[in-house]
């Protein structure tokens, strides 16, 4: 069996990647590496690593690691490694730390093209289709000895989701809608518009309740008091395991995440794995989860961290302040979208019914479910060792 260790910080997700039982390898790894939401010492980190004079000065992070094991494996990041390996990668830009003048100045597109070029650099594993596309624009030229392979993340059947619950919840008078998002991303992803749209709903006397899970303390605490006070909102803080998130996505009848600043949507794929149907921007890799009409709604966001090309906008891509003002302007076109959708799905359970079950068919078939990314896995470790061992 094929040894890896995961040598950088990981999403909790991978966790079932790691722990799979189809996949023919076993992955080493630090249970303290995982992320969901940062420390205040990895908020100082990153601040360091954001710098500009760290831009100037082209510092990428090449991680250096010394283990047994037949193959490495990294998130978003070089190794310095004498061991064949490769990269997961969300988007192209989270090899050089999203900072798009550390790629172009004249030492970073350097000290890029020197890493992509290492000879134990042996695959680049890309999320979605979004990201391969526009992977060499974005960052580099790939070697051609360097494999690259798309593999959507590895997320498990919802234990709790079949078809006769999900057909049942549609039919329950209660329309339940859910928004989960980070703290620090609150407003990023819609939540001044997704709570004006609820609002103005409540005013019909729709049947309707929002469920919001997010890191509490990283919100304005004046926007938490507010939420409180509103009749028929449920908040609670980032507390769950993943058991609970699979019953809690099972007992909702639609995700809302109309974000303008995601490149992959974990949230939305385990939403659609528990039969939810989607109400999303079409950013970057959402359109390739969500299809329009079928099981879910799109709509431009607020503002595109991403262009229509899903190439980083430069105009907001590094600009925090412009970012802040747009994430706390409520976008009344977005509002005005989520109300007619969501007014919709309430008087027409029967197209309720259908995107939820086209949301359990699609996330739980191929290229998203477990058989097929677990095959793809095990063809690419294959190919790894067997160009290694041909060397």
């Amino acid at each position: 069996m094929i040894k890896i260790f995961f040598a950088t910080r990981y999403r909790g997700v991978y966790k079932h990647l790691f722990n799979s039982v189809h996949i023919k390898a076993k992955f080493l790894y630090k249970k303290s590496n995982v992320f969901e939401t940062e420390s205040k010492f990895s908020k100082i980190l990153i601040c360091i690593w954001k710098s500009k004079l760290f831009d100037y000065l082209g510092i990428i992070r090449n991680t250096k690691c010394n283990y047994e094991c037949d193959i490495y494996g990294s998130m978003n990041h070089f190794l310095d490694v004498h061991k064949p390996y490769f990269i997961s990668v969300e988007n192209p830009t989270a090899l050089y730390h999203y900072r798009l003048a550390r790629k172009n100045s004249f030492l970073g597109k350097r000290r890029i093209n020197l890493l992509i070029n290492s000879p134990y650099l042996k695959a680049l594993v890309f999320w979605s289709h979004a990201c391969a596309d526009t992977f060499e624009e974005v960052c580099a030229k790939i070697p051609d000895n360097c494999i690259q392979r798309v593999i959507y993340p590895y997320i498990p059947a919802n234990q709790y989701a079949t078809n006769k619950i999900i057909e049942e919840k549609s039919e329950n008078t209660e329309l339940k809608l859910l928004f989960i998002a980070q703290g620090k991303r609150f407003t990023s992803k819609g939540a001044l518009e997704i709570i004006e749209a609820f609002t103005n709903l409540q005013t019909k006397k729709y049947n309707i309740s929002l469920t919001i899970i997010t890191s509490i303390n990283e919100v304005s605490g004046q926007l938490i008091n507010y939420i409180k006070q509103i009749d028929k909102i449920k908040l609670y803080d980032f507390s769950f395991s993943y058991t609970e998130m699979e019953k809690i996505y099972a007992e909702h009848n639609i995700l809302i995440q109309v974000t303008s600043n995601d490149s992959f949507g974990f949230t939305i794929l385990e939403a659609m794995k528990g039969g939810n149907a989607i109400l999303a921007s079409n950013l970057y890799a959402i359109p390739e989860l969500v299809k329009e009409n079928e099981n879910g709604f799109l709509t431009d966001p607020s503002y595109r961290y991403f262009n229509k090309n899903n190439l980083p906008n430069p105009d907001i891509w590094n600009d925090y302040k412009k970012q802040k003002k747009y994430s706390n302007t409520k976008c009344l076109r977005i509002i005005s979208f989520l109300e007619e959708k969501i007014e919709l799905l309430y008087n027409n359970r029967d197209v309720l019914k259908r995107m939820s079950l086209k949301s359990l068919e699609i996330a739980n078939n191929s290229p998203f479910d477990e058989i097929t990314i677990s095959q793809q896995w095990n063809d690419l470790l294959s190919h790894i060792k067997h160009r290694n061992n041909n060397k």
